[in-house]
């Protein structure tokens, strides 16, 4: 089967730059010659990502990932390594090369491509019904009338969708997109295969965090139906990991630290047109885990910007205990008498707009007062059922000493004693897993059951220096080594040397486990064998060989005994069997004479 050559995922590797890959998922801050951030792979408060960019290497101390350019790309966007290397490869310009002249083994699946390319080509035209046909003249009235600005339209490319449901499917077709391809596009009926989902509606595309148009929302202008509907998940859009305007509101997050969560799209332009670019929403869902976590590797504050009716005061109670448990700090922006803040913007202006965020509350205090209008906390059945209100919040914090603070608050608040009130939350919480330091752990660790012998460190220390390889393979082969992980490696820097694939990414792809490869991306990233490295290689040489000498003695005398009082054939066994031991005691006596 081809592969990819050596030479084009060393000039991959070679070409891009690990630090600014990495930035696009997750905030990292400069320490001496390394970056630093918190994981994008897991959930963590406080930062264990190590990029190293002298190796182009990552690793997370937290949850033990780690690697070079190429695999950080093939975790994070779900790729294959080809897929990976031909992503970098065209973001630098490299022309990707498989060895022996052939073409890729396997013919790639290009449906996301093709899918993205055709709900641009969709978005650009719902985009030109909008503001240049008579058709979209409703939609863009209704804007005018909501005060949307006509940059923010061209900015977030709004759209119209024709009331003629066949008008999409007779324009795509015309274009040369085949019937097959439209019934798996999710732009048309499953049972009618010519109607499209999309019909007389003010259209928003929805963009990946690369800006490319991966789905669409429509909201209603006349007539009866769902007020919005939204694409359904595709191979390219998942709606639970995608926020709306996430690509816009990325750098203003990154500067500011903090991200605005709304409810819906309108929101969202509102936010935006006001000046307040860090604003984003989910897509017909609530907020998941996987939508925190986009933003969490960039903001530590949320402002929760929800509707004030019910519906609005449930989205906001359970943002809050899902952002805490993320680690986030949490504020809550007011807006009441029914308002939202599109109509905030509408009515009294951005500056007005902007106040609300000034003057939002942190999230302790709009729960107490939440739990105040719910409960009479004047009764003791209203503290109790006004407590237990609170306790999953409680839960959520952190650490011990925000849990106290927060009871003694609500002591406080409700006039209970802390005490009771500690009580009744130890016996309704669930147990959390507690790490030796009293901290709550982010997620649990595997168990490392490696153990770093002479023989691993030897090998290890050439995985870090390769250019030492050669020394080592002259002495010793993979049958010297009774180490598995050591004799892998052993293995894999055997077989780039062979191919002359010198990055690390060819080392990585070769390893034969993700634990091999966590060793290798550690001992890296440590800069474990950074210095002396030479002297440490020949020690690490010498040691392993003196091992392997002494065994194979051992062997020998072993034999020796066993052929004592031996015949003719035996003895001429004997005498090989004496020689060979003197050979092996004389290059004992080197190796100990090179170390005195």
């Amino acid at each position: 089967m081809a592969r990819i050559s050596p030479a084009t995922i060393d000039a991959v590797n070679a070409q891009t730059d690990i630090v600014s890959l990495v930035g696009e998922y997750t905030r990292l801050e400069r320490r001496g010659a390394d970056w630093w951030g918190c994981c994008p792979f897991h959930n963590e408060k406080s930062p264990s990502f190590h990029v190293v960019p002298d190796r182009k290497m990552y690793h997370c101390f937290g949850c033990g990932k780690g690697g070079g350019v190429i695999n950080f790309l093939m975790e994070m966007d779900k790729l294959s390594f080809v897929e990976a290397v031909e992503t970098l490869a065209k973001k630098t310009g490299i022309e990707v090369v498989y060895e022996g002249n052939a073409g890729p083994p396997i013919p790639r699946d290009d449906t996301k491509d093709k899918l993205i390319e055709l709900y641009d080509r969709v978005a650009g035209s719902f985009h030109w019904l909008l503001l240049e046909s008579p058709h979209g003249k409703k939609a863009l009235d209704y804007l005018r009338s909501r005060k949307v600005s006509p940059e923010i339209i061209e900015e977030f490319r709004l759209g119209y969708s024709p009331a003629d449901r066949r008008w999409l499917y007779g324009f795509l077709t015309k274009k040369g997109y085949s019937r097959d391809f439209l019934a798996k596009s999710g732009l048309f009926s499953k049972k009618f295969p010519e109607s499209s989902f999309f019909s007389d509606r003010l259209m928003f595309p929805i963009m990946n965090r690369k800006g490319q148009v991966v789905a669409f929302g429509g909201r209603i202008l006349e007539g009866e139906g769902p007020k919005y509907l939204n694409s359904g998940d595709m191979p390219q859009y998942k709606k639970g990991e995608t926020l709306f305007a996430f690509d816009r509101a990325l750098p203003e997050i990154r500067q500011t630290k903090s991200v605005i969560f709304c409810e819906g799209y309108m929101d969202v332009l509102a936010w935006h047109q006001a000046g307040m670019k860090r604003a984003v929403a989910p897509l017909g869902t609530a907020f998941t885990e996987d939508q925190a976590k986009l933003v969490r590797s960039f903001a530590d504050t949320v402002y929760l910007s929800f509707d004030s009716d019910t519906a609005g005061q449930t989205a906001t109670y359970k943002a809050i205990l899902m952002c805490r448990s993320a680690g986030f700090q949490v504020k809550v922006v007011e807006i009441k008498n029914g308002k939202d803040p599109a109509d905030i913007l509408l009515n009294e202006g951005p500056e007005a707009l902007i106040k609300t965020l000034e003057i939002s509350i942190i999230d302790l205090d709009y729960l107490v007062l939440s739990a105040g209008k719910r409960f009479d906390i004047t009764s003791p059945e209203g503290k109790s059922r006004a407590s237990a209100f609170l306790f999953p919040y409680i839960e959520a914090l952190e650490s011990d000493i925000q849990r106290e603070s927060t009871i003694q608050h609500l002591s406080a608040a409700f006039g209970i004693r802390e005490q009771a009130l500690l009580s009744d939350y130890r016996n309704r919480k669930q147990p959390r897993p507690v790490m030796q330091s009293g901290q709550i752990a982010d997620k649990p660790v595997k168990a490392r059951n490696v153990k770093r012998n002479a023989e691993l460190r030897a090998v290890l220390a050439v995985v870090a220096n390769p250019a030492f390889f050669p020394l080592m393979r002259s002495s010793l082969t993979s049958d010297d080594f009774e180490d598995s992980f050591a004799r892998d490696l052993y293995i894999v820097l055997e077989e780039c040397y062979r191919t002359d694939a010198t990055s690390v990414e060819s080392l990585l792809e070769r390893c034969p486990d993700e634990e091999t490869r966590r060793i290798v991306t550690e001992t890296l990233t440590g800069g474990e064998f950074a210095e002396n490295a030479q002297k440490t290689v020949e020690d690490s040489i010498q040691l392993v060989r003196k091992n392997v000498l002494e065994k194979k003695r051992d062997r020998l005398v072993a034999r020796l005994a066993m052929l004592k009082g031996a015949d003719q054939d035996e003895a001429r066994v004997l005498g090989e069997l004496i020689s060979e031991k003197q050979r092996i005691d004389e290059e004992l006596a080197k190796l100990k004479d090179m170390n005195e």
